[in-house]
């Protein structure tokens, strides 16, 4: 039997009001975007705010606003043209399996960062028969993941433990500590201040998946034909956030320390690796990962139609960005 498709999408708000800082005196001259995502520190996003302080939205001539939002939510407004992209890709397919008219334009990550976290008495799976488990929603990626993570270990989770929505991973952290739950998946910030708390690691996500994505770039279709050009200098700004974050590692550090304002380098660093270590190497993924994505997108969404991954999947921007960057010689 195969595998299924797992996918991530971690969602942990982080001063969000606070990271985008834009010169009034200029944006007159620019373009707004407004991009959305679940989390500020997920590999989702941290390379875009790379981008936004290195200056790459700015050479573009666009004013990018990055906005804290879950990705049900965010697929809504995305489709009505009031948000231009969000982070949460898998979010974006589900929606799109749906009916609502997304495309995803590039893949950021090809396994989950998360842990499997739990109260500290608890030390293996066995021991959470009857606990709480927090999740971010009912059919997300969150959920999907946990789900196969306790069917591998001999847990029924439709009835062996309760499944709780907590929200994103600053929620269920806290909900963590609260002790409202026993265990949830956290992402590498999260999950790096846990085990330092004591909280016990049961097991690494990313041991339990194959074909995965969870974050990306995802846009409504009608901006794909209205604003090509917008699109096209979005993603430009966007690769070279990525390859600058993927490529300088004690830059893309100091970055993310000032992004979270953190006096912890080792934290900081843990979240780094974590997120190069899950990231795609060039923004795309194989047809026969793209399929089975798809595949697992239906069957949470209860659909099942013929499909062909061109329905869902442009990645025409992103490839034309790369070769520009290529034939100017740019570096990050």
């Amino acid at each position: 039997m195969r595998k299924s498709s797992k996918v991530f999408f971690a969602p942990l708000a982080f001063f969000a009001a606070n990271l985008l800082v834009f010169d009034p005196s200029l944006t007159h001259a620019l373009d707004n975007v407004r991009v959305a995502t679940a989390s500020m520190t997920s590999p989702s996003v941290l390379y875009l705010l790379v981008a936004q302080k290195e200056g790459y939205f700015k050479d573009a001539g666009l004013n990018v606003e990055i906005i804290n939002m879950r990705g049900e939510l965010a697929a809504k407004i995305t489709s009505i043209g009031e948000i231009d992209f969000f982070t949460q890709g898998f979010s974006g397919l589900g929606a799109a399996v749906r009916g609502i008219p997304l495309k995803v334009l590039m893949i950021v990550d090809e396994k989950p960062d998360w842990d499997f976290i739990a109260q500290p008495q608890i030390k293996t799976f066995a021991q959470l028969k009857g606990a709480a488990v927090g999740i971010l929603s009912i059919g997300g990626t969150v959920a999907v993941v946990t789900r196969e993570m306790l069917r591998r270990n001999n847990l029924d989770p439709t009835k062996d433990v309760n499944l709780m929505v907590m929200g994103g991973n600053d929620m269920r952290f806290m909900s963590l500590k609260g002790k409202v739950i026993q265990a949830t998946l956290l992402d590498a910030a999260n999950s790096y201040r846990a085990q330092k708390e004591g909280f016990s690691k049961l097991a690494a996500a990313g041991d339990y998946v194959n074909d995965y994505f969870s974050g990306g770039i995802v846009a409504a279709q009608d901006k794909l034909k209205q604003t090509p050009d917008k699109i096209a200098r979005f993603m430009t700004g966007a690769l070279k956030g990525y390859l600058f974050f993927t490529s300088r590692r004690e830059a893309s550090i100091n970055y993310v320390t000032q992004f979270l304002k953190s006096r912890d380098r080792d934290a900081v660093t843990a979240i780094y690796d974590a997120s190069v270590k899950v990231m795609t190497r060039d923004g795309t993924a194989e047809e026969k990962v793209l399929e089975a994505v798809i595949d697992e997108a239906q069957r949470a969404a209860g659909v099942k139609k013929e499909i062909r991954t061109a329905d869902f999947f442009d990645f025409s921007f992103l490839r034309k960005a790369r070769e520009q960057l290529k034939a100017s010689g740019w570096r990050p």
